[in-house]
Formats: structure tokens, C-alpha cells, sequence
């Protein structure tokens, strides 16, 4: 089963559909996830607190915390087949954080609900979806085009890529940029591996306001999936 983030990033209509239900949230109280139930599976280890926990729950969705131990005997993969059936019938949805490849194939095969693959994670397309609509949002719509700074070949960097081509926004790499660019464009730094920083008119974008988008992306996200599966 494919999810709304994963579509949008080769279609501008997807992608403005999450964006306008996210902002609509910020401006809510509403609880359009009333009732539903969402599974959480993290690998061993993981850090006690979740921001898709933090996320769903706002929105109304009763999220459980599930600690995934990965065993790999020979009957592994049998259970998780049967975990993943068991989950099923007990959540409407999934996140799989982490967890290896093999495993999040086997879930999202044989739980006959939505499957998410690490939605938190900077490595979703959710993350740059929010990012770029951090920049938009900061912008008049005639000057929408940003310019990357940093390795433009991990997955991140390359979504991010995807997602502003589906939007009609242009991306330039520094060196290529337009005259003046530093003083007057979007700026997406990903010159820090692992961090990345928001410019816009020379000056950095709170993180707060980042991860408030990213957030309200997050449950756009859910709403979208979970509400049409």
C-alpha cells in the first residue's frame, strides 16, 4: 500500500493538498484522527520520546510505543508475517521507524492497514515536503526558486530536488546561483551533514517555525492516509 508523501513528490497536486490541510491545522483544534489507532514499531534502543507520537496524538490518534526486538533465526521472517497480521487487526496505521528493509516489506505486505516508513525520519519525503513549504510560505509566489548549498546526491538532498521540480520551483546549486542570490533567495544549506539550515533574505529561519511546518506535515500526512484507507 502507497502513501500520500510518497505520491506527492511527482505530483504538485498531492503535495499542495497536504500543504493546504497542514496549514489549515495550525489554525484548528480540531481532532480529525479521533478514534484511531496508530502503532509506533522501533527498533531496540530507541530513544523514549517520538515527535510522530507528539504529532498523532494532537490530532487525536491514540498512539502506542512498540519496541521491535529483530531476531534473525531462520523463523524470523514467519514472525514477522505474523506480527505484522496481528498489528493489523489491532491499528489502523503503522510507522516503522527504523527498522530494517526486509522487516517494513514483510509489515506493510501482510497488515492490510497503512504502512509508514519512519514519517519522522529525515529520510521521509514528509521532511522536505515541510522544508520547502517553510520557504514558499516566506516568499512572493513570482520569486519562488531556492538555492542548495552541499551534497546534492544523499536521498534527502534528492527528494528535496523532486519535490520543488513537482512544484514549479526552481533550484539552483551555489555556484550556478543568480546574481544577488545570497542577499534575496531561499536558501536550503545542507553544507552540515545531517543538519540542515533554512535561509531567507540572509537570515536563518527559526528552527521552531521548521519543525512546527514539519510537524503539521507529519499529520497531513496521516490525515490524508489513514482517513482514505
Amino acid at each position: 500500500m502507497r502513501f500520500a508523501a510518497d505520491d506527492a513528490l511527482s505530483s504538485a497536486g498531492h503535495i499542495a493538498s497536504l500543504i493546504a490541510t497542514a496549514d489549515r491545522l495550525r489554525r484548528s483544534s480540531a481532532l480529525p484522527l479521533r478514534g484511531t489507532n496508530l502503532a509506533l514499531l522501533r527498533a531496540e534502543g530507541a530513544p523514549e520520546g517520538s515527535p510522530l507520537k507528539q504529532a498523532a496524538e494532537e490530532v487525536g490518534a491514540r498512539v502506542a510505543l512498540l519496541n521491535f526486538i529483530h531476531d534473525r533465526s531462520a523463523d524470523a521472517g514467519h514472525d514477522a508475517i505474523a506480527l505484522a497480521r496481528m498489528l493489523g487487526r489491532m491499528y489502523d496505521g503503522i510507522d516503522c521507524d527504523d527498522l530494517d528493509r526486509s522487516i517494513r516489506r514483510q509489515i506493510q505486505s501482510h497488515a492490510g492497514v497503512p504502512v509508514f516508513h519512519g514519517l519522522a525520519r529525515d529520510s521521509h519525503p514528509a521532511r522536505v515536503i515541510a522544508d520547502l513549504w517553510t520557504l514558499c510560505e516566506r516568499q512572493a509566489p513570482a520569486d519562488r526558486w531556492v538555492v542548495f548549498i552541499g551534497n546534492a546526491r544523499p536521498r534527502r538532498a534528492r527528494m528535496f530536488a523532486a519535490a520543488a521540480r513537482a512544484m514549479g520551483i526552481s533550484i539552483f546549486k551555489k555556484a550556478h546561483a543568480p546574481v544577488g542570490a545570497d542577499e534575496a533567495a531561499a536558501i536550503a544549506d545542507a553544507s552540515q551533514p545531517g543538519h540542515w539550515t533554512l535561509w531567507i533574505d540572509g537570515a536563518a529561519v527559526d528552527p521552531d517555525a521548521v519543525q512546527d511546518n514539519h510537524r503539521r506535515i507529519m499529520q497531513a500526512v496521516l490525515i490524508h492516509t489513514l482517513r482514505s484507507a
